[in-house]
């Protein structure tokens, strides 16, 4: 877990889970959990921003094994400061409020 005792760092790997991405591949009947094989992918890829700088997305869908659970992952981005960081996802449009992450 994520937090000031124990900060992410740039370049590493994470996972953000949320809700109402819009429609993915592979959908699951509703109440459905998703399944891992194959993934059910968002049709349109997230704009992901840690601390104002674009992050690479590298899956963005349902999350393997909940029912209506998205989840996000990207590789926060070189040369950030450290402390806490804002998050924002757009997609379809519409963008989040912004979340925080901490960084060392």
């Amino acid at each position: 877990m994520i937090n000031a005792a124990n900060p992410a760092t740039t370049g590493q790997f994470v996972q953000f889970f949320a809700n109402g991405l819009g429609p993915v591949t592979n959908q699951p009947a509703s109440g459905d959990p998703a399944l891992a094989s194959p993934l059910s992918w968002t049709t349109t890829t997230p704009e992901v921003t840690i601390g104002g700088q674009p992050a690479t997305v590298t899956f963005s869908g349902l999350a393997p094994g909940f029912a209506g659970l998205y989840q996000i992952n990207v590789i926060i981005p070189p040369g950030l400061g450290a402390g806490p960081q804002p998050i924002t996802v757009k997609i379809g449009g519409a963008t989040s409020k912004a979340s925080g992450i901490v960084l060392r």
